[in-house]
């Protein structure tokens, strides 16, 4: 079976007219000499090739950085005269981004007349773009520790004696788990959590429960947890530890999902109408009447099967 390249992006995932002409590129990459005919074997390989210069383009690189390297890894070594006609960019071009990769431990050269570029292979390469990530990451730590000191060191304004209550609207799940963790640090001795098992199973998948067990273990968190029974929280429950905490099930139906850090602050877990699987979002507040009312909630639905004293939020101090 074979199918016309003008009809290429209708056999590749039904794509947008951008994946079209993306698709149309990695053709020299997949094929030396393309022709006009692609079976649906070569079609599905154009598929790969275009998930893997996704992946690659997430590291920073242009799209014609992606092109160059993968073009290297799919023919070995060549001149950069060639690799400008193969992928239709100017040869100064080329020779510019040929150097981008050499710096990024991607491409290498060949000392031979005339001058040949190699690439890393593929796994080392990837290897090579993770540590370089990773060292970014250290930096910024660093930075961080630096810039808290500085700031530290400067004298804190007399006039500010009261706390603000605010509200903050989150979206999507990388700004709600950053939230949540914020949430969990800011804790001293006690957590409070109402969650759904679709929401327990993201925050699972998210650094929250192993940052939990890390808090657990080192201040020692009193973490509460009530969920609807059902194989996802009975799976996440299983492979997470509370530490002193204990967890209980309950038929949630319609309840709110929060989390509640014992220094006034809440973070409302929210979904659009009924739809289920959406984009997640949230609302974060210190307000201390409405943290105090879910913290009141919280203790009457634990205190039903546990028989725990209700306890109060004490009002927050002023800073």
């Amino acid at each position: 079976m074979h199918i016309e390249r003008t009809d290429l992006v209708n056999d590749i995932d039904n794509g947008s007219d951008a994946d079209s002409d993306s698709d149309m590129e990695l053709l020299t990459i997949h094929n030396r000499s393309p022709s006009r005919r692609i079976s649906a074997e070569e079609a599905g390989h154009l598929k790969a090739l275009r998930r893997i210069k996704e992946a690659l383009s997430k590291f920073d690189l242009s799209k014609n950085e992606v092109r160059v390297y993968l073009f290297l890894a799919r023919f070995g070594a060549q001149k950069a005269q060639r690799i400008a006609e193969a992928l239709s960019v100017h040869r100064t071009e080329a020779y510019k981004i040929l150097r981008r990769l050499e710096k990024q431990g991607l491409v290498s050269c060949v000392f031979e007349r005339p001058m040949k570029f190699v690439s890393v292979p593929f796994e080392k390469a990837l290897g090579n773009l993770i540590e370089e990530r990773r060292q970014r990451i250290h930096q910024m730590e660093q930075w961080k520790k630096e810039l808290m000191e500085t700031w530290q060191s400067l004298p804190k304004p007399e006039d500010r004696v009261t706390r603000k209550e605010t509200f903050q609207v989150l979206e999507g799940r990388r700004q709600v788990g950053v939230k949540a963790t914020e949430l969990l640090d800011d804790s001293t001795s006690e957590l409070f959590m109402i969650l759904s098992d679709e929401n327990l199973l993201w925050l699972y998948n998210s650094p929250f429960f192993d940052n939990l067990e890390k808090m657990v273990s080192k201040k020692g968190i009193n973490a509460q947890l009530i969920t609807n029974f059902s194989p996802t929280s009975t799976y996440v429950l299983e492979e997470v530890s509370l530490g002193k905490g204990d967890f209980d099930y309950r038929d949630l139906d319609e309840a709110p999902c929060f989390i509640i850090s014992d220094n006034g602050q809440m973070l409302l877990l929210m979904r659009r109408g009924k739809e289920k699987g959406g984009k997640p979002y949230a609302m974060w507040t210190n307000y201390w009447t409405l943290v105090n009312s879910f913290s009141l909630m919280f203790n009457l639905l634990w205190e039903e099967t546990n028989a725990k004293a209700v306890k109060m939020a004490k009002a927050p101090k002023a800073a």
